[in-house]
């Protein structure tokens, strides 16, 4: 075996991790663009604003639906690396998971019949389609992500071995979850907004430049207002056990809530502040550039700054991935909530592999088709009427 048992469990946790952000960072910009779909109204008349959101549309149209691979290697991993994780959210967020997936149902037509009639009426409803199966995703994502530093009502049953979920969808909704769900609205919006700073020209990129401005800044806002709150309103999880081993049974562990526990873990292990300064950076590297008319810069330090953010929250929760309210001592942590090595180091190899395939083909994909047209103009959706979306 190439790898023991405690860096493999370490290993998946950075994969997933990767995988997290290549996700948040590609289909960030797709759920961006479609967020500021129905609200660009720059002209008096329907037909220039038409435009331009087909100019929008078409800068993601060729591989919005390629940038799910991502989120389907995720789910996949969690089942086959975390399954107590899979089977703990999946059952307790039931709620959640179908307004995802539900709202996900209206991007394919919304992309595909909207530019079917030219009735503004036909447009604007799937407009506001394609802006709600961004809109619900990202709130939902980020409000779950917010409610695991709150903790879930999860708890093991050591009879059918199987963790419960103990809450109801009306628990997720506290403050610090909501604060999580308006930060990936902004983080989305201004990944959106740099990405189409990037892929217009004149005017419109003018007009998107300012608005990745106002996102970033207030993302700024927003992420330093979720700091103060986990450093000074939510309780923390601490891993109190030093004595814990990977090699004993799960659940042995002892665990403790104590107001500000999350910040306290970030002074005790100096190197989680790394994604947060990459975050920080990040966003204001993009603005600074975007200021300056470099739209290619913009678009990758935002990308950097979206990296930071998922980094971040992961770092913060690390040892936890789920920890529990109901029960402390039945939190899930990386150490108790993996499968065995055997599975471990089997899926490393098969998962390295898939991994590299869509990379590549994502890296080609998007290669191709930036090379070959950097910026669309509404000169461009005028003379492919018919082809373009």
């Amino acid at each position: 075996m190439l790898f023991d048992f405690v860096t493999l469990k370490l290993i998946w946790w950075v994969l997933i991790g990767l995988v997290l952000i290549l996700y948040a960072t590609t289909a960030g910009f797709d759920f961006g663009v479609t967020l500021m779909l129905p609200f660009t109204r720059r002209h008096q008349d329907f037909e220039s604003n038409d435009r331009e959101r087909r100019v929008m549309l078409n800068t993601i149209a060729p591989t919005w639906d390629g940038n799910q691979t991502w989120l389907v290697f995720a789910g996949g991993a969690l089942f086959v690396i975390w399954p107590v994780v899979y089977a703990a959210t999946f059952s307790g967020m039931y709620a959640l998971m179908l307004l995802i997936l539900w709202a996900f149902f209206l991007r394919p037509p919304g992309f595909d019949y909207r530019g079917k009639l030219p009735s503004p009426q036909w447009r604007k409803f799937w407009d506001f389609a394609l802006f709600v199966s961004a809109l619900l995703p990202v709130f939902a994502f980020g409000l779950a992500i917010g409610n695991l530093f709150v903790g879930l009502p999860i708890s093991f049953d050591p009879i059918m071995m199987r963790s419960f979920y103990n809450g109801n969808f009306g628990d997720l909704l506290n403050l610090f979850g909501v604060v999580c769900a308006l930060a990936a609205l902004l983080m989305c919006l201004m990944q959106g907004a740099a990405h189409l700073n990037r892929r217009t020209s004149g005017d419109l990129q003018q007009h998107f430049r300012h608005l990745q401005r106002l996102f970033g800044v207030t993302l700024l806002l927003v992420l330093t207002l979720a700091g103060v709150l986990l450093a000074t309103q939510v309780q923390g999880y601490h891993l109190v056990s030093e004595s814990i081993t990977p090699d004993r049974l799960p659940f042995q562990q002892e665990v403790t809530r104590i107001p500000g526990g999350w910040f306290l873990g970030m002074m005790a292990h100096p190197w989680k502040w790394i994604p947060v300064a990459i975050a920080y950076l990040g966003i204001v590297l993009s603005l600074g550039f975007a200021g300056v008319g470099r739209g290619g810069l913009s678009f990758w330090c935002s990308s950097l700054g979206v990296s930071g953010i998922v980094a971040m929250f992961g770092s913060t929760l690390f040892p936890f991935v789920i920890p529990s309210s109901s029960s402390f001592q039945d939190s899930l942590t990386i150490w108790n909530a993996t499968s065995a090595d055997y599975t471990l180091n089997a899926m490393l190899w098969v998962g390295a592999v898939v991994l590299l395939i869509i990379f590549i083909y994502k890296f080609l994909g998007y290669h191709a088709l930036w090379r070959q047209k950097g910026h669309l103009t509404t000169q461009d959706v005028e003379e492919n009427n018919h082809t373009f979306y």
